[in-house]
C-alpha cells in the first residue's frame, strides 16, 4: 500500500513520497531521484546511487598503471628511491612497494589485493577499494584494478658483482721523497 502525493508529479526537484507499509504501523518516507526518478530514501544529494556512480567518479587522477623494477639475479623488488625488498610474487611486501607506487592523496584507501595473473606474465593486477566524500555527508566507494608491468633492471649490488673492473673511488697518491718504495708496496697491493 503506497500513496504518492500529487505534488510529486510537479516541479524537477527531489520529490516527497510517503509509502506506508502493510503491518507496518509506521510511516517511512522516501523520495524520488532528482535524475532518473527512482524511489530512494533521502540523502542529502537527492540522488540514487546509481545516478552519482555515473556522474561522479572519485578514481579520476589516479594512475590505472604502473612499473615495478625487478632484478632478476637476486630476484628483489625495487622500493624508490635506492631500496631493494625481497619479496614473493603476491606477498603482503610486495603489495606495499605496489601501494607506494600510487597516489593515493585524495581518497581514502579501504582495501588492497592482488588479482591472480600467470607468473611468467610480467604483469600485476591490483584491485583498490577507496572512498571519498563527493557531496556534504555523501560517502562513495568504488573499486578499480590497477595493473603493473614489471621491468628487469639489475640492481648496484648485482652490477658490481657481474662488473670485473669496476671500482667505487679513484685515489691519487703524491709523495716527495727521493726513494719510490712506497709506490712499489702500494702497487703490490
Amino acid at each position: 500500500m503506497s500513496k504518492i502525493y500529487e505534488s510529486a508529479m510537479e516541479g524537477g526537484g527531489a520529490h516527497l513520497v510517503e509509502t506506508t507499509l502493510p503491518g507496518d504501523p509506521e510511516q517511512t518516507s522516501m523520495i524520488l531521484c532528482c535524475q532518473c526518478g527512482t524511489l530512494i530514501a533521502p540523502n542529502p544529494a537527492n540522488m540514487c546511487v546509481g545516478c552519482i556512480r555515473a556522474r561522479v567518479d572519485i578514481t579520476e587522477g589516479i594512475p590505472k598503471q604502473g612499473i615495478i623494477h625487478f632484478c632478476r639475479a637476486c630476484e628483489r623488488y625495487l622500493q624508490p628511491p635506492a631500496a631493494w625488498i625481497s619479496c614473493v610474487l603476491e606477498s603482503r611486501e610486495l603489495l606495499s612497494v605496489c601501494l607506494k607506487r600510487i597516489k593515493l592523496q585524495t581518497v581514502r584507501l579501504i582495501d588492497a589485493g592482488f588479482i591472480w595473473t600467470e607468473p611468467h606474465s610480467k604483469r600485476l593486477k591490483v584491485k583498490l577499494s577507496v572512498q571519498k566524500e563527493v557531496f556534504t555527508s555523501t560517502i562513495l566507494q568504488q573499486e578499480f584494478v590497477v595493473e603493473f608491468v614489471i621491468q628487469n633492471q639489475m640492481c648496484e649490488t648485482c652490477h658490481r658483482r657481474e662488473a670485473d673492473d669496476f671500482w667505487k673511488a679513484v685515489v691519487q697518491v703524491r709523495q716527495k721523497a727521493r726513494h719510490k718504495k712506497t709506490f712499489l708496496y702500494l702497487e703490490q697491493l
